[in-house]
């Protein structure tokens, strides 16, 4: 199988900031983090702490993304996100103008796994990620998008970029346990229990 990359974007405002979903071009990027299974790049402009160096993470400017995703796509690569064909991509494309992801978006060999837009199309509701890897995993999101912009706005760089990372992370190990297992769990609020769904990704 071709190399799988779980990826995920922070921002440094609200939608309801710029005029809402619609404006996705101004929404301004705080940083980017991808996870291959083994390692971690992060991509960001702020200063961060030394410690991801020495864990062995690569620290990367914002404008160095456009050349790894096109080497990714150049090289066969699969992306991997959740919501990423709503918000992460279209952001990417119209706010930092990072043209491969409309090759990622356009391709109709499924160059991109959105476990969000799967989950929707096959069991006909929006799960959360933090629904899904605390069923299925047993973890959970450090943060919310809206905490997570209010401390990038704080200047907690390091706090942001840890959790930007760690939805890259918890998506991967979601997408390998259903391609493993053929199910991922949610809990469903309306029906009051549990789900056990059959994923084929």
């Amino acid at each position: 199988m071709n190399k799988v990359l779980s990826f995920d974007i922070e921002t440094k405002n609200l939608s309801h900031e710029i005029g809402g979903w619609d404006n996705q071009h101004l929404f301004k990027v705080a940083c980017v983090t991808t996870w291959d299974g083994e390692k971690g790049v992060v991509y960001v402009d702020e200063p961060v702490n030394d410690s991801f160096h020495k864990s062995g993470t690569e620290v990367k400017s914002l404008r160095e993304l456009k050349f790894d995703l096109d080497d990714h796509f150049q090289k066969g690569g699969i992306l991997l996100g959740h919501n990423i064909n709503a918000f992460d991509l279209p952001v990417l494309r119209d706010s930092m103008d990072i043209y491969i992801v409309r090759k990622y978006l356009e391709d109709k060999t499924n160059r991109c796994i959105d476990t969000s837009a799967y989950m929707t199309k096959t069991h006909g509701q929006r799960i959360h990620l933090d629904n899904l890897v605390k069923c299925t995993l047993g973890d959970s999101k450090s943060m919310s998008g809206v905490d997570s912009v209010a401390k990038w706005r704080a200047g907690e760089f390091d706090e942001v970029v840890n959790y930007c990372m760690k939805d890259s992370q918890l998506t991967y190990d979601l997408w390998m346990y259903g391609r493993d297992n053929g199910v991922v769990k949610y809990y469903d609020e309306e029906k009051d229990e549990h789900i056990v769904a059959e994923v084929n990704w």
